[in-house]
Order: structure tokens, then sequence, then C-alpha cells
């Protein structure tokens, strides 16, 4: 008799990473989209008690929680940053306390952050040991962090993804990128000196297929390659990817003008960030560099 395959239940299947990390997954495990309930929109909820009865169990394996709203969708004011608080950390309080209110519990909860957790962070090199920076982004990670703790007390593994700028043809900022430096409007930000860390969302789902079967595999991960790059570098590699020229230049007061705080937080922010215990657990990337990884994404 063939062993049944372990079940994840996954919330934000339909985004960038969860329609090809469902699709990667299928293979070896039985992938069940979480339905968001929609009919109050403003508390973030999902047909997780539903999903139990018509699967006829008492609890998925793994619940991987990847939905929350963009946090750079559009440019931030108050109802919007509401908006991501809201969908992050209210949508994880509420998948928790579910969760929590069955006898039966998943053996492992993987959730989404973000390299934001560190803020600006000039001049650092950033590991996962690394304190949490002291402004919007670093505190809305650093709360959605703190919201699947309490399911360390029932003894599930919580694993916690500290995402970088995952690139990806299909999405994200990547694909934002590829219309103006295809028509040569491409260029740096700001000084073009602030550190970007990136990774390819190839390697995204490789790292999380290599952490869901490690049983000692908990806690923190930085999920970004180990070879940051400067703005001006990420600029000079993918308009040399794509055989077209970046001469232009938007200065840091024009960033700001356009994107508000957006342009402080996320586009003109610097974090080092590198992926110590990935590597210190073995894992390989498959695109370590970023001009093999352009290449590969873009081919």
């Amino acid at each position: 008799m063939n062993q049944a395959k372990h079940i994840i239940f996954i919330t934000g299947q339909n985004g960038l990473l969860g329609k090809q990390l469902t699709k990667s997954l299928t293979d070896q495990y039985l992938v069940v989209g979480l339905t968001r309930n929609t009919e109050f929109p403003e508390k973030p909820s999902w047909n997780y008690r539903e999903t139990l009865k018509q699967l006829n169990i008492k609890a998925p394996d793994t619940v991987i929680h990847l939905a929350g709203a963009g946090i750079a969708d559009k440019r931030w004011n108050k109802q919007h940053k509401q908006i991501i608080f809201n969908s992050r950390i209210n949508g994880t309080q509420w998948l928790v306390d579910e969760i929590l209110s069955h006898e039966d519990k998943p053996k492992t909860f993987v959730s989404a952050s973000a390299i934001g957790f560190y803020g600006h962070r000039p001049g650092e090199s950033l590991t996962e040991n690394a304190t949490a920076g002291n402004n919007f982004v670093a505190d809305i990670a650093k709360h959605w962090e703190l919201a699947s703790d309490p399911l360390m007390a029932v003894n599930t593994r919580v694993i916690k993804l500290r995402f970088g700028m995952i690139l990806s043809k299909n999405g994200g900022a990547l694909k934002d990128m590829l219309l103006p430096f295809k028509m040569c409007l491409g260029g740096r930000l700001g000084n073009g000196k602030q550190q970007y860390s990136w990774i390819s969302i190839t390697d995204v789902i490789k790292a999380i297929q290599f952490l869901l079967p490690q049983d000692n595999s908990e806690g923190v991960y930085n999920l970004t390659s180990p070879h940051p790059v400067s703005n001006q570098t990420f600029t000079k590699t993918l308009a040399k990817v794509l055989k077209r020229p970046a001469f232009m230049h938007m200065p840091a007061f024009m960033v700001r003008l356009i994107f508000g705080q957006m342009a402080d937080e996320l586009l003109l922010a610097d974090a080092h960030v590198l992926p110590d215990r990935l590597l210190a657990e073995g894992f390989e990337f498959n695109h370590p560099s970023l001009p093999a990884a352009l290449e590969a994404l873009l081919q």
C-alpha cells in the first residue's frame, strides 16, 4: 500500500509565489489552497474548518501562509497601510487562532515574512540574528512574525521566511522593471549605492522544498541570494542581460516625490542580507549570482 501523501494547506495560492510553489509541490504533496472568506474583507479569514471537513481529516500536516496585501502595490497612505497591517498581522492571528481551536494541530507552520524586518541598515551585513529595524516595514514584519509564535507552545514547528526581493519575469519588481529597461529608460535610483538583497523565484521554491522535510529546521530563515548587489550593479546587470543601455538616473528627491514614504523604506533602503542559516544547513542555490539568475529567468 502506498503511503498517503502529506497534506499541505496554503494561503495566497493565487499569488506569484503561491502559484509556482503549488505547481512544484504537487508531485510530492497533496496541496490544498485555502479560500479567503469575502463576507468581511476587513477581517481576513479562510475556510480552514470547512476544508478539514471536506477532506475528512483532523489537521493538515503543514500550513504554508503566504497571503497578504502587496506592500509595494500602490503609494502608501493611512488607509493602505492599515490594509497591509490587517492582511498580514490580523490575517496571521486569525489563522493561528483557528488552528489552535482544533484538538489536532499541523506538524509544521510556514509563514511568509520579509527582509524589511531589518529596516534601513547601511554598512551592515545582516544575518538572521540581527535586530529589527525601526520603520513601518520593519514593524509590519516584526508583528507578522510574532503572530505565529503561539503555535510553538503546542509543539508545531514554525518556520519564518524573510523573503528578499523575489525575481520573476511573471510578477513583482523585476517584471515592473522590464518595460522601462527595454525602452532604454532604465537607470539607478538615488546614488545607487543601496544594497538590494534579491533571490530568484526558483531558489525560493527550492529553499521551501528543502526546509519542509527537515524536522530540525525551524525559526527564521533569510531567503536571499548569498551575493547582494547595489542598486547600480543591479541596474547595469539587468541592462546588460537585456542588451539595452541604462543611462537614466532618478535622483532621490524625485523618488521620494513619486513614491512618498515607500521611497525611503523600500526603493532607497539599504539592507545587505545574508542567508546564513540556509547555507549552514547545506542548501545549494541554483542562482547565487545575479547575472546567471537574470539570464535564466529572462531566457
